[in-house]
């Protein structure tokens, strides 16, 4: 066989496979980051950050009853339960199947309910700590763990 050929068969070899990776391993796996980020961004980030101010507003009244509580400010719209629930329906596509599974328990009860509040906390601030650790981003283990955020660290071991 003539080298020309042969440089030429291995050259068209090597392009297909570099294809065939991109095609079915690489861009998965950038497509699943991507989808990672922006389930971060349009979700979880500020949903934890709304749940941990709601529950900075009533944590010393959470640590006298010993359960987790969920605080409402009338004057100011993004503290309430209302905003939270427009908040995730417009955002439920970035949601995990767990977190809808939560989120419809909580939402759907017609009394505050501790237990369903306390699985609906856990949840979001479970995954969102894993979000971060799927994208290498700081997380904080204790909270990926326990599902308690660091901001009611005081009693969550008696959660």
């Amino acid at each position: 066989m003539d080298i020309k050929l042969i440089s030429g068969l291995v050259s068209a070899t090597v392009a297909l496979l570099i294809a065939i990776l991109n095609h079915f391993i690489i861009t998965p796996i950038k497509e699943k980051r991507e989808r990672k980020r922006q389930q971060l961004k349009n979700l979880y980030a500020p949903l934890y950050s709304l749940l941990n101010t709601r529950i900075n507003m009533v944590k010393d009244i959470s640590i006298k009853h010993n359960k987790i509580m969920l605080g409402t400010r009338t004057d100011v719209k993004y503290f309430n339960k209302e905003y939270m629930e427009i908040f995730l329906l417009e955002n439920m596509g970035f949601a995990s199947d767990e977190l809808i599974s939560v989120w419809i328990r909580y939402s759907s009860s017609i009394t505050i309910d501790e237990k369903k509040t306390l699985e609906f906390v856990k949840t979001v601030v479970k995954e969102y700590n894993q979000l971060k650790k799927d994208l290498g981003l700081a997380f904080n283990q204790q909270e990926l763990i326990t599902g308690i955020p660091e901001v009611i660290k005081d009693f969550k071991d008696k959660l």
